[in-house]
């Protein structure tokens, strides 16, 4: 049994397949880590054959195409029905599959982020699931900006896609507290040069290219001071698999469907389902190239529309309204589904369509069902 599983999904002939084994293999790592590529119906055909010889080289690699997923579905079929096709929430049929297979860390990324060539991705990732003695940084807002440990050409003020917009325009005033029992790092979000993960919004201002980050190697963040967690080169400590659901996208709404922003919200709900708990979220190494594959920024507004105006609502609710209290995960994530239903569904603002609320009881029940599937397969 491996410790380290890596996961994505892909709609691409995944070449970054070839640079994870190059940095893999040069630190030494190869015996740690196993490789999970989720497909779908877009993705091209030679990804069986790239992953199986990536795996005679010493990365153990699995493929997963469509067939093996609705054969691979069929033991936890209820929730395997709730995960649209041609979505990139279909990644979390590997979290599963590294859940089940016994990871101790999992790592998941997008088909477009490249490790540094001089830069030990797995060694990184290896922090998460450690013991934390270090100060963790408090903000009185509550929320911290890790873009601004990030150079841009231009230079100008970005802040992470998922970062609530009534604290948009303010700089950190970060404070270090020292952690105040044993604490271990839960999730490590690691950072990316090139091109940043921003909103729409953002990239239709111009475009914009990280050049390096400045930060301390590793940073970590007070359970009640928050930052918009992505899929993108994020690591979990197993015991919190449970609680990083990839939202699942894709409802119906006036003008389209709500899009990309499944990880925010699942970044955001673990961390509320951290709160109380031992573990801590950082941010900082390792840094990945985020050689963005093309994106038309009108119809990704479009998509995210939904996403951002309603994030800032959401997680004044998670701030103030919901504490859980059980000592599982899952039975957490239960409370959660709770939530939804009996506190932000009647709580919907009036400005939003009924559809809102049927996205909300469609998310209530994906997480009922992931907590399910969780389970099964722990």
């Amino acid at each position: 049994m491996k410790p380290i599983h890596i996961v994505f999904t892909t709609i691409n002939y995944p070449v970054v397949i070839n640079e994870l084994f190059d940095n893999i293999s040069r630190f030494g790592h190869l015996e740690f880590v196993k490789l999970w590529v989720i497909g779908d119906h877009k993705t091209p055909p030679g990804c069986h054959e790239l992953a199986e010889t990536t795996s005679q080289r010493g990365l153990e690699t699995v493929y997963m195409g469509i067939e093996e997923q609705d054969n691979w579905g069929s033991r936890c079929s209820d929730f395997y029905s709730r995960i649209p096709y041609n979505n990139e929430t279909r990644r979390n049929i590997g979290y599963l599959c590294a859940l089940e297979d016994g990871c101790d860390v999992m790592i998941s990324i997008d088909d477009d982020n490249f490790p540094v060539i001089d830069s030990d991705f797995i060694r990184s990732h290896r922090i998460t699931g450690s013991e934390w003695k270090g100060p963790v940084i408090v903000e009185e807002t509550e929320f911290h900006n890790v873009c601004e440990y990030l150079e841009f050409e231009p230079s100008r003020a970005i802040f992470p896609r998922g970062f609530p917009f009534r604290l948009r325009g303010r700089k950190n005033k970060p404070q270090l507290e020292p952690v105040s029992s044993t604490s271990r790092i839960g999730v490590t979000a690691g950072l990316w040069i090139l091109d940043p993960d921003v909103d729409a919004t953002t990239w239709l201002n111009g475009r914009i290219s990280g050049t390096r980050y400045r930060g301390e190697p590793l940073q970590v963040l007070s359970q009640n001071t928050w930052t918009p967690i992505n899929t993108q080169n994020t690591s979990i400590v197993r015991e919190l698999i449970p609680a990083f659901l990839c939202i699942p996208m894709g409802w119906t709404v006036p003008g389209g469907s709500i899009q990309r922003y499944g990880d925010i919200w699942g970044g955001y709900f673990l961390q509320s389902l951290m709160k109380g708990t031992q573990y801590l979220a950082a941010f900082g190494n390792p840094i990945v190239e985020h050689r963005r594959n093309p994106h038309d920024y009108i119809d990704d507004l479009r998509f995210e529309y939904w996403g951002m105006i309603l994030t800032d609502w959401l997680l004044d609710l998670l701030k103030t309204r919901f504490s859980p209290t059980s000592a599982s995960i899952i039975d957490r994530v239960d409370e959660l589904a709770d939530f939804l239903k009996e506190v932000a569904v009647p709580a919907m603002p009036d400005w939003c369509p009924e559809e809102i609320a049927g996205f909300l009881d469609w998310t209530e029940k994906n997480l009922r069902t992931w907590g399910g599937a969780c389970r099964r397969f722990l």
